[in-house]
């Protein structure tokens, strides 16, 4: 590329490169919702099997990567910003360990800036450091011209968290064990959905922790919503379960009170989303979506509300 030059890559992604040996990447990272959510075992080493139905959904943060001074076995650094001050910025950010774990494999080192416009709340259960960790990995590959195939980034992106594969696809998909059988769904309706987040955080480890103390044996051979959702059938109020709503909704009164709400405003169904607090309600058409979005924005100003329109596949 030529000095200044801008080169769309791939949807969402922009790539600017210099004669000043900078490298420069602009992607959007989206969030995702769980709208089933079934706990099915439990590993020796403690970690949940589960079986789910992940979407992405266009709520998205912003990520901007600078890369400079790239070398051979030379150390990382890197500085991370971001208009969250929620978000950590060392080395507990997976984004931060994206960087690290994608160089690391690939022999190199070299100073890097990251950048995270966030709009996705942290501890929501929306995947919004998972997704960000994905976005990395996938966009330093291409914008470095690294080479690592899919299954290479995939093994990167399980040892980061169990989220973290799912956004490397990125469409909708059932998702079982720890997050590394991710089957693509070749049918899917085109829904819509009404996400609201009130301003809390529900620790994802604590969700687990407690889910193991309520259900000390997990029912492999339980009711397969998923698997119906996968098969083609249509989601309703019978297919939008979350078993770890057993242990948060007592414990997080108010993300019960949004289920409720989002019920009596029209929605045909609601769900907690991971491990919460963010609520989805599917709603019939979009004009009602809106309708429900609009009277929970006026009544929970601090909450985030988004109308999400999840495309069909096949």
């Amino acid at each position: 590329m030529n000095q200044g030059e801008t080169v769309d890559v791939r949807p969402g992604m922009t790539i600017v490169s210099d004669n000043a040996g900078l490298a420069r990447g602009r992607w959007r990272s989206p969030a995702k919702v769980n709208i089933c959510l079934r706990v099915v075992g439990r590993r020796a080493d403690g970690y949940h099997l589960l079986d789910s139905i992940f979407l992405p959904i266009d709520l998205c943060d912003d990520v901007h990567i600078t890369v400079a001074d790239i070398r051979a076995r030379a150390p990382t650094s890197i500085d991370v910003r971001t208009n969250d001050p929620s978000v950590p910025t060392d080395e507990t950010n997976l984004a931060v360990r994206a960087v690290r774990a994608l160089f690391d494999e690939c022999g190199i080192g070299a100073v890097v800036s990251v950048d995270l416009h966030k709009r996705i709340p942290t501890g929501a259960g929306l995947g919004g450091g998972s997704g960000n960790a994905a976005t990395v990995l996938h966009g330093l590959n291409g914008l470095l011209a690294l080479g690592l195939s899919t299954t290479d980034l995939q093994g990167l992106a399980l040892r980061l968290g169990a989220d973290v594969p799912f956004f490397l696809a990125g469409s909708p998909a059932r998702v079982r064990g720890v997050g590394e059988r991710i089957e693509a769904l070749e049918h899917w309706p085109a829904i819509w959905l009404v996400v609201v987040v009130p301003p809390i955080q529900v620790p994802t480890p604590w969700a687990f922790d407690r889910y193991r103390e309520a259900v000390p044996v997990c029912d492999a051979h339980g009711p397969s919503e998923a698997a119906r959702l996968a098969t083609g059938a249509v989601p309703d109020a019978a297919l939008l379960v979350n078993d770890l709503e057993r242990v948060v909704l007592p414990a997080f009164p108010e993300i019960a009170a949004v289920k409720t709400r989002l019920r009596d405003a029209g929605a045909t169904a609601t769900v907690m989303s991971g491990s919460g607090a963010a609520v989805v309600g599917l709603a019939p058409t979009a004009a009602v979506a809106d309708d429900i979005a609009a009277t929970l924005g006026r009544e929970w100003p601090q909450s985030l509300v988004h109308v999400a329109a999840v495309p069909g596949v096949g």
